[in-house]
């Protein structure tokens, strides 16, 4: 099995692995279709999946295909109520409607086609309007965002000449800025994180090979995950988009540099004990690879398991990540110790070959090592009250579930937002919609009872007003008199499905709106009209898919956060061949966990002034820094089990320590530095992610593998390998028990 992975083992094995590589490349390469044939920016395919929302959505897009476009908001706001709105929205609407205008654009609703509209899309106060424009066409065609962009130009034109502020908001303007921001996000996560990378390792290594030759060969394992993700897409219709590949970029170049610096560090090691570069190599993948494998196993294991989750976000990014890691670790195992290898010692050019630094036992890690397993009951006690402090902030979290709140404050959906906020009712700028579907009849012939369901709604505490075939404005009309008042737009054609729009009195995305939702369906099950036989009642719109998405999420957590947990354990199980030491491994990555998410919680809103933090952020936190916390555990234990055999535990653990130290810092700062990109791109739920993952893993290098994980193996001592005995390769090894650790230190 070693000699079959270890390409690196002799010249022939390197060079044949090579040659392996990049034909496998250029084969799946040349049968995967390109990211931009399967990437999609549209929402509705992360929603949760098989959602009462997604049904409402679908029964909307089916029944009311007149209003199948996406609708934007134009929005006009004067300082003060006066003629020059009007004529401004008169303005506009007429450009709207002229020959010229684009094909895409369905239809327009605008405050000057009658005083009935204009009751509903001018404010009270008589300062803010808005004109509904409805746009055909994928959201994702260019079509699309041209015709925002085209209404945009016009509003702000029409505004200039009158000093009215204007912007594009709604469905069609969030869209539109997520397009814009998704599409390049790629692209820049990748540049900025290779020139980072880079940088790093010219500075730790001062090697223009060792800086190259990493990225390189992460550049092709990118390459090959990239293409295979496409042909997932393709084949298991997995949506992906710019957020997915720009989080396998950062994920691929962060375990991939680690991977690199793990078996570099190595391999320096056993050049000073081995002239011979292939069996130097061999030396250094039988000790490094089986970690590296570990290492890549939990992340997997923890990302394939988010296959199985019913939040499509979770669903799809998943299964991506864990093809990428599985690529990362091939090209860990196969090609990197090759290429590394066939240079040997001019690897290291222009710095000498052979550095007592890489064996030398004075430097400040080492020290550590020492305070470490000469004091590890006070490490331990002091590191855990400081970690359970971290934690404290977690119970003050605000959730976060309007995502345009995550938008950069400049981006023109989200001040469009602001000024209707401003005049308007929250929940007109998001109303829910309650479907009823006949099967049996015409749905007119359900008038009375669905009056009475309406009038059951309006009085519901938290609803502001209901709007539907019996009250066209908002009140209550005579069916005689409904037509007059535009009924036939809340009617399918077919007769067969009414619409009622629902505004909720208050923010739409709040906790309170949330739970609304649960009592909305609570009434709609219990009216008569839902016990009409051939009677469907569904609840959907923004407020909807928040309560569902939150709905999913929480129920993806109670089994994700046990199935990852537990596989993790069996992965450390077999690979430390141990039942205690994987269990307070395991332990260590969940208090990490637990202390990243406090300070996290913390920083964003206490020092970064964030209204919230994103409610499916929790969830990516947990499987981030679970599955990537085992990692450096898993490379420090293998030091530790590999030391204890030839020093005892005592200077086992120091020696473990001081020669994991330098490497490990320098694999965290380049994993946290790949996840810190993140910060820089202008969504605040990325920007969330990116900062609480790379807070995680400083965490993970500084204290849980330098302090936590050793103090608790100094500890249990013998009993880290139980049921396994460890066998002494040098007679007279100090193995401490417990008692004895805590007589010396008290």
């Amino acid at each position: 099995m070693t000699k079959f992975l270890f390409s690196s083992s002799t010249r022939k094995g390197a060079i044949l692995g090579i040659i392996g590589w990049f034909l496998l490349i250029g084969v799946i390469s040349s049968i995967a279709p390109s990211l931009s044939e399967v990437t999609t920016n549209e929402q509705d395919e992360f929603l949760p999946v098989g959602a009462e929302s997604v049904e409402a959505l679908k029964l909307r897009t089916e029944k009311f295909p007149a209003a199948d476009g996406v609708p934007a908001l134009v929005v006009f706001r004067a300082k003060t109520a006066s003629n020059a709105l009007s004529f401004a929205i008169s303005q506009f609407t007429s450009d709207v409607r002229a020959p010229n205008a684009p094909d895409s654009i369905l239809s327009i609703l605008s405050p000057s086609d009658s005083p009935t509209v204009a009751s509903t899309l001018i404010s009270e106060d008589g300062t803010t309007a808005m004109v509904v424009v409805t746009i055909g066409g994928a959201p994702s065609e260019p079509e699309f965002g041209e015709t925002v962009d085209w209404l945009s130009e016009k509003a702000s034109d029409v505004g200039a000449e009158i000093e009215i502020d204007t912007a594009i908001t709604g469905p069609a303007g969030i869209i539109n800025d997520a397009v814009k921001v998704f599409g390049s996000i790629d692209l820049r996560v990748t540049l900025v994180t290779v020139v980072l990378v880079l940088v790093l390792l010219l500075v730790i290594y001062r090697s223009p090979l060792l800086a190259v030759i990493p990225l390189v060969v992460i550049g092709t394992a990118l390459t090959l995950s990239q293409s295979i993700a496409a042909m997932l897409s393709q084949q298991f219709d997995l949506p992906l988009n710019g957020q997915v590949t720009a989080l396998m970029s950062v994920l691929v170049f962060g375990a991939g540099t680690n991977y690199a610096l793990f078996i570099v560090s190595r391999y320096r090691e056993e050049l000073v004990l081995n002239a011979n570069k292939w069996g130097a190599m061999r030396t250094t993948m039988s000790n490094v690879g089986p970690s590296i494998a570990g290492s890549a196993g939990t992340t997997i294991v923890a990302m394939f398991a988010l296959t199985f989750a019913s939040y499509g976000s979770f669903r799809s990014l998943g299964p991506m990540l864990a093809v990428a890691i599985f690529i990362v670790l091939l090209s860990g195992l196969l090609v990197m110790p090759a290429v590394i290898a066939l240079f040997g010692k001019w690897v290291f050019w222009p710095r000498p070959l052979i550095q007592q630094s890489a064996i030398d036992t004075s430097g400040i890690w080492h020290r550590i090592g020492r305070l470490v397993s000469r004091r590890p009951l006070v490490v331990f006690s002091v590191t855990i009250i400081g970690i359970a402090l971290a934690t404290l902030p977690s119970w003050t979290i605000i959730p976060s579930f309007n995502f345009i709140d995550g938008f950069p404050d400049d981006a023109e959906s989200k001040q469009g937002y602001s000024l209707l906020a401003e005049s308007f009712p929250q929940g007109l700028l998001a109303p829910t919609e309650i479907f009823v579907e006949s099967g049996e009849s015409s749905i007119s012939n359900s008038f009375d009872s669905l009056e009475e369901f309406s009038a059951t709604l309006a009085s519901t505490p938290g609803v502001l007003r209901v709007i539907g075939p019996t009250r066209p404005i908002g009140v209550p009309v005579d069916e005689n008199l409904a037509a007059d008042q535009g009924a036939e737009r809340f009617v399918s054609v077919d007769e067969t499905t009414a619409r009622l729009e629902l505004i909720i009195d208050g923010n739409p995305y709040s906790a309170e709106s949330l739970e609304l939702i649960d009592d909305l369906r609570s009434i709609a099950t219990q009216s008569d009209l839902s016990g009409t036989p051939g009677i469907r009642i569904l609840i959907g719109g923004e407020s909807a898919v928040q309560a569902d998405t939150k709905a999913s999420i929480d129920a993806d957590i109670r089994w994700l956060a046990p199935v990852s947990l537990l596989a993790i354990l069996i992965i450390l199980m077999l690979l430390l061949r141990s039942i205690v030491a994987p269990l307070y491994l395991v332990f260590s990555v969940i208090v990490s966990f637990g202390a990243t998410f406090g300070l996290s919680v913390f920083a964003f809103q206490q020092i970064f002034g964030h209204s919230g933090v994103a409610y499916s952020n929790g969830v990516w936190m947990f499987i981030f820094l679970v599955a990537l916390g085992a990692d450096y555990n898993i490379f420090v234990m293998s030091r530790i089990r590999e030391a204890v055999q030839k020093e005892g535990f005592r200077d086992g653990v120091a020696t473990a320590v001081g020669r994991t130290g330098g490497v490990v810092t320098s694999a965290g700062i380049i994993l946290a530095g790949t996840f810190a990109v993140l910060t820089t791109l202008p969504l605040r739920d990325i920007f969330q992610l990116g900062f609480a993952v790379m807070l995680g893993v400083l965490i993970d290098t500084f204290v849980v593998r330098a302090l936590l994980v050793p103090s608790m193996a100094a500890i249990l001592g013998e009993w880290s390998w139980w049921p396994r005995k460890q066998k002494k390769l040098i007679p007279g090894s100090d193995r401490p028990d417990i008692k004895s650790i805590v007589n010396s230190e008290f």
